[in-house]
Formats: structure tokens, C-alpha cells, sequence
């Protein structure tokens, strides 16, 4: 068993392959493999955000009132909250005679589900397991 010749790249890994010929002495035939060339990660760029509020509470609570206003002509009332369960903010819109619930953000099945979501963190991410 000879090889006559092997020639290999810098990238490339020699590989054997064994196969057998009509006659009894088996040839052995060498490939290249070749290997990725991985590319570095180009750096994140930096990001900067305005922790500043655009609007004022003061000028906040103005427009909730607006808000409240113009909706009175329809018979409806918007009230904003914080849901205990999950720490979120939510809006609803309701029918001020009736008190019937019309729209909430996020819905109820959200809230819900954000619930789910943090309950199931606390479990695979417990300090017990």
C-alpha cells in the first residue's frame, strides 16, 4: 500500500478513503475536506435612548380629562390601571351608564397568560432545582 502523492491546503483537512480494486491490495485515495471559515462578529452599535419623559404628568392627567370628555358624549368612560398580578398597565374602555365593559388593553386573556409566563420562569429558573 503507497501513496504517490498527497498535496494539502492550509484550510483543508486530508481525509482517507479506503476502496477495493479488482485485484486483492486495497487503493487508498486521500480528499480534502474542507473546513468553514467562520467570519467575526461585527460590534453591536451603540445605542442611545432618551430616558426623558415627552409629556408631563400634569399635562397627562389634562388629556386623560380631554379624553374622558370627548368620550361622555358617547356614553363611554376609559379608565387606566395597573393589573396586581402581572405589574402591567391596562386600559379599559367601558359604557358609563351600564358600567359593561367594552374594550381592555391588554386583553384579559393576555394578562392571563402573561401570568402563565412568569409562573413558569419562577418554576424552571427556581433556586430549589
Amino acid at each position: 500500500m503507497g501513496i504517490d502523492s498527497l498535496t494539502v491546503n492550509a484550510q483543508t483537512a486530508p481525509a482517507a478513503v479506503i476502496t477495493n480494486v479488482s485485484s486483492n491490495r486495497p487503493v487508498v485515495e486521500v480528499q480534502a475536506i474542507e473546513k468553514p471559515v467562520f467570519k467575526p462578529v461585527p460590534e453591536a452599535p451603540e445605542v442611545s435612548i432618551n430616558r426623558e419623559p415627552i409629556i408631563s404628568s400634569t399635562e397627562l392627567e389634562s388629556k386623560i380629562i380631554e379624553l374622558n370628555e370627548a368620550l361622555a358624549s358617547r356614553n363611554q368612560a376609559i379608565v387606566f390601571s395597573t393589573d396586581p398580578a402581572t405589574g402591567k398597565d391596562v386600559v379599559r374602555v367601558s359604557n358609563k351608564s351600564t358600567g359593561e365593559l367594552i374594550r381592555q388593553m391588554p386583553s384579559v386573556e393576555a394578562l392571563k397568560a402573561m401570568q402563565n409566563i412568569d409562573t413558569m420562569i419562577g418554576l424552571i429558573f427556581s433556586s430549589q432545582t
